[in-house]
């Protein structure tokens, strides 16, 4: 086990000792030095008993859910903050029906816990560390050094107080008291203490020895119960706060993915039929390619055409209606939204019929093709509810 002491959450020198079954040597330095010793022990974070206060209260139950909602209203007038601010942890006694309760505000334990994050480690308990002194049934543990003044009176109580308001608590503890009660001094102010008849003092000397039996019995005071648990219980209450907009949210999301899904479905189906067609109206002009992609038929029809051309101007000949051909798929490559539904050819003479958006679109096929070819070209076009058909005819010699 692994105890380190912090005096500040952004503490640069930390003090730790290596716990085992037996007492242990406190050590100081920094992070860099502590690191190393942390490999594969639990942690226990000592923090500043000023931060947290330690009282008892009596509770007729032993029933946890009960004790959940009977502590805090037991301490509600003792406490002048704000409970809902509060993170309350309690040890029943097997004995009586006393309680003993540490309390602390709940974001300053976070800043404690997130100090040790800061350094990627991870408290598996918190405690106070006037826990560090030693105790003994019947007798009290003092350390008194300069500003700092720690008072132990029982396994799981104690104070921790200022040089100003140590005698009332003294005379608060010793009252009714007839007999010297036992102390154990951690003081180097002894001569003041020697002359208070109230104590019977058994000074120590091994104030750096941090010994098993002072810290864990009180590890059952441990203040990160229950933490985890109001985590989830803050979680759940803001989820049934945002539960609605949440699930409007995800069914958005869901018919938007639907929607989009559908759509690209449609939109792919159309595709494929377009492609289909046109690679039935390549097989038809050149029946001897096989196995033609839809993807690459653009440049399939243009390398065709570039070989038949050339085997064309090769043998001479002029009346065939490539040149016408090759004119018109040139020119449908730079106008869009053209669609062409067949092609005939006779002696001198290509018929395209073609289907396209607008007027426009075939007019600016037409003219195109006359700049090409250096001849005129018939064109008959008739318009449907959301198109127009044309006919181009093309005739002559090249």
């Amino acid at each position: 086990m692994l105890v380190i002491r912090l005096q500040t959450p952004n503490d640069t020198e930390p003090a730790w000792a290596v716990l085992s079954n037996k007492p242990a040597d406190w050590q100081h330095g920094s992070w860099e030095k502590l690191l190393p010793a942390a490999r594969g022990q639990d942690i226990v974070l000592l923090i500043p008993s000023r931060e947290v206060l330690l009282t008892q209260t009596s509770v007729n139950t032993r029933n946890q859910r009960q004790l959940q909602q009977a502590v805090p209203f037991a301490l509600e007038d003792s406490i002048a903050d704000d409970l809902d601010h509060q993170h309350i942890v309690w040890q029943t006694r097997a004995d009586s029906t006393q309680v003993d309760v540490a309390i602390i505000r709940r974001d300053r334990l976070r800043v404690w816990v997130n100090a040790l994050q800061a350094h990627q480690l991870r408290a598996n308990s918190v405690l106070p560390d006037l826990f560090a002194l030693p105790w003994e049934a019947d007798s009290l543990t003092l350390w008194q050094q300069g500003e700092t003044i720690w008072i132990r009176t029982g396994e799981l109580s104690g104070y921790a107080s200022s040089p100003a308001a140590l005698p009332l608590l003294l005379d608060s503890l010793t009252s009714g008291k007839t007999e010297a009660l036992p102390l154990r001094l951690y003081s180097d102010q002894t001569e003041t203490w020697e002359a208070d008849a109230r104590f019977a003092l058994l000074t120590e000397t091994q104030a750096e020895q941090l010994l098993p039996s002072s810290l864990q019995p009180a590890l059952k005071l441990n203040l990160l119960n229950g933490l985890q648990d109001e985590n989830r219980a803050n979680f759940r209450e803001h989820w049934q706060r945002w539960r609605l907009a949440a699930s409007l949210a995800a069914i958005t999301a869901l018919l938007a993915v639907g929607i989009y899904g559908v759509e690209s479905y449609r939109l792919q189906q159309q595709l494929d039929a377009v492609d289909a067609q046109n690679v039935v109206l390549f097989s038809q002009l050149f029946p001897s390619v096989s196995d033609v992609d839809p993807r690459s038929l653009k440049n399939r029809l243009a390398s065709e055409l570039v070989r038949m051309k050339g085997q064309n101007n090769a043998s001479g000949t002029s009346s065939s209606p490539l040149p016408q051909l090759a004119a018109v798929a040139a020119a449908m490559q730079t106008a869009g939204g053209l669609t062409v539904e067949d092609i005939r050819a006779q002696t001198g003479t290509l018929t395209v019929n073609l289907q396209a958006p607008n007027q426009q679109a075939i007019e600016t096929l037409r003219d195109t093709l006359e700049t090409a070819l250096g001849n005129p070209v018939e064109l008959q076009s008739s318009r449907t509810a959301d198109s127009v058909k044309a006919t181009l005819t093309l005739g002559g010699k090249s």
